[in-house]
């Protein structure tokens, strides 16, 4: 029996197009213009996939989804949204959290993209993403290559490995590794700091000790007992998450499993590091010269050239000047061998680069030269804007390249050549790449805002450097206008943050209240936005429980969304003041240290709790009293 497909949207010659590609694959189609019409469908009769049109009249996909979602007979029935904006893998995650969507297709698209779609759909363990979760041999070059997959393939998850005794667990965000966990009692952060000579064993042991007393973490304890400032514990703690993570570099033997998830704890330290700038430390740090020689030999007569695929050739690799010098030659004109051949004094430096860029894909192999090699472009400027005038750059360039169409986009004229196209492409794609954007502190929403801009020049760059894409692309443009978000709500909605920002400085703390909840409205995924409502809502009628805990339901949803910004713990540690939770505030109190160390009113907050537990008279209970005797 073949698998039948309902196709939901008001546009005819698409549905027609859908119908005739689907039908001629063996799959039983039908198609409606209404979404009303088509739930009803969908309720009542049997289908193993539905395709929407995101924006449908009457009811919109997404509301068509969520209904999907709270019946048993179509919970877990795929579906596909039609759209014609992209949508980062951020996005992706969110709309599956939100109202259940299982992909996107994304327009203008062709057939091979459908099929594609169809193998994601009906054969998940086709592309081979899914062998990650089953336990696998360790080999010398494992972990590398595994977090370059999961880069790949923006993966959230857990990464177990297992050497001997040791365990580690490496935390993956988006393909991105930001925390690790170890049973090795060296890599525990007071060892590290022993062995580094910033504390003595003296006082390692001692804050174990207290740590163990008052269930705080010992980074926290290091800082009352006055041993570490809240930035050289914060350092630390990047130290030791990198150096777990670069360590497996060296294990050439036992398991590993990728495990994904949705999510996972909130209170870990993130480090700061792109998969190519890890790949690179690990290698250059613990690969041996006959591992070097080893991997690198198969490819020895391959031409190097720099990737074509921007978002693996501008990824952020921390190469040193040689390292750059080594990159810039990889243009497919020379092979492995005779680059290498160019540095004899320093061969291993040389092996140690290009198997950094062979395995993060910042370059390709080929058999045969290239002689089209790309012509260089002028440097980068590197973007060392901060808070505020970062987000407004952010804003102001979403605005500008959203707005347009794909020429105008990537700075071209209407009758351009490809060479033209392609450079243009390169220095923009360099521009936005979400790597140079990693440290900068943005949130959840800014991210996607940088990652929605880098994909739209990508896809713009996609139709224009073909010839057929292009003319349907410019017929479009004569014959009618393209689909556009809505910038003027995303102005209206930074506006109204703005406006309440300032109304929270000089304390009306209602109309600051009223004009961040316009801007939650406008932008509701926008963290801060939610964070500095909760805040002004909770100042404007601080004594009242209702207040109180519909501050706290808030601000723990903004958590969820950013969890690096330093006032959503330092507000959450306030409201749980206010309920009486001191412990709950004491936690959040140090994760607010931990995302900023220089958040000096959580610090002061932590030295009045510090004080006042030991101001607290000391239990006479039973067990207290058989400890002393045992003594």
């Amino acid at each position: 029996m073949s698998r039948k497909i309902l196709i939901i949207d008001d546009d005819r010659d698409l549905r027609e197009f859908l119908q005739q590609a689907l039908s001629a694959a063996g799959f039983e189609v039908q198609t409606v213009d209404r979404g009303a019409i088509g739930l009803r469908m969908l309720l009542t009769e049997e289908f193993h996939l539905v395709l929407i049109d995101i924006n449908m009249p009457e009811i919109s996909g997404s509301n068509i989804c969520r209904a999907l979602r709270k019946h048993d007979k179509t919970r877990d029935l795929p579906v596909v949204m039609i759209t014609a904006t992209f949508h980062s893998p951020e996005q992706i995650k969110a709309a599956r959290e939100d109202y259940g969507v299982n992909d996107f297709l994304l327009k203008p698209f062709t057939g091979a993209d459908l099929q594609k779609l169809l193998e994601r759909v009906f054969l998940p363990n086709k592309d081979g993403k899914d062998t990650t979760s089953k336990i696998q041999p360790l080999f010398d070059y494992t972990v590398p290559l595994l977090l370059q997959q999961l880069y790949r393939d923006k993966a959230t998850g857990l990464l177990h490995l297992v050497h001997g005794a040791a365990k580690k667990v490496i935390y993956i965000k988006d393909g991105y590794p930001i925390f690790a966990r170890s049973n090795v009692l060296s890599e525990c952060l007071g060892k590290m700091l022993v062995n580094e000579g910033v504390i003595i064993q003296v006082d390692c042991d001692q804050s174990v000790e207290k740590s163990k007393e008052s269930g705080r973490l010992q980074g926290t304890v290091l800082i009352e007992m006055g041993l570490l400032t809240p930035q050289e514990v914060q350092s630390a703690l990047v130290r030791q998450v990198t150096d777990k993570l670069l360590s497996t570099f060296a294990w050439r033997e036992g398991t590993c499993q990728f495990v994904p998830t949705k999510d996972f704890k909130r209170n870990v330290t993130r480090i700061k590091l792109t998969p190519a700038a890890l790949i690179m430390k690990g290698i250059d740090r613990y690969w041996t010269s006959k591992q070097l020689d080893d991997f690198l030999y198969p490819f020895s007569e391959d031409y190097l050239k720099q990737a074509t695929n921007p978002q693996y050739r501008f990824q952020d690799i921390e190469l040193t000047k040689r390292g750059e010098a080594i990159f810039k030659k990889c243009l497919g004109v020379k092979t492995l061998d005779q680059i290498l051949q160019q540095h004899p004094l320093a061969k291993r430096e040389t092996q140690k680069v290009l198997a950094a860029l062979i395995i993060s894909e910042m370059v390709e192999r080929s058999v045969t030269a290239d002689p089209m090699a790309v012509e260089e472009l002028a440097e980068e400027t590197e973007i060392k804007i901060i808070d505020e005038e970062l987000r407004h750059k952010i804003l102001d360039d979403y605005q500008r390249i959203m707005a347009c169409d794909y020429f105008e986009a990537l700075g071209l004229k209407r009758q351009c050549g490809l060479k033209e196209a392609r450079k243009a492409y390169y220095r923009l794609a360099k521009e936005y790449h979400p790597d140079r954007f990693l440290d900068s502190g943005l949130s959840n929403e800014m991210s996607q805002k940088i990652n929605e801009m880098f994909q739209y020049i990508t896809q713009a760059y996609t139709v224009l450097s073909d010839s057929d894409s292009c003319e349907g692309y410019l017929d479009e443009l004569v014959n009618g206008s393209k689909k556009t978000i809505d910038i003027n709500q995303v102005i209206e909605a930074e506006s109204s943050y703005q406006e309440g920002r300032a109304l929270l400085k000089v304390r009306h703390y209602r109309a600051a209240a009223k004009s961040l909840q316009r801007a939650i409205e406008l932008s509701p995924e926008e963290s801060e936005y939610m964070t500095f409502f909760a805040w002004a809502l909770f100042k404007s009628a601080p004594e009242k429980l209702e207040v109180q805990n519909q501050a706290m339901e808030v601000l723990l949803a903004s958590r969820e969304i950013n969890p690096s910004f330093d006032l959503t713990y330092l507000y959450l540690g306030q409201v749980y003041q206010a309920l009486g939770k001191e412990r709950q505030a004491g936690k959040a109190f140090e994760m607010a240290v931990q995302a900023n160390p220089d958040c000096t009113e959580a610090l002061r907050e932590l030295r009045l709790i510090n004080l006042r537990h030991k101001q607290k008279p000391q239990s006479k209970g039973l067990l207290n009293k058989f400890m002393k005797k045992k003594k």
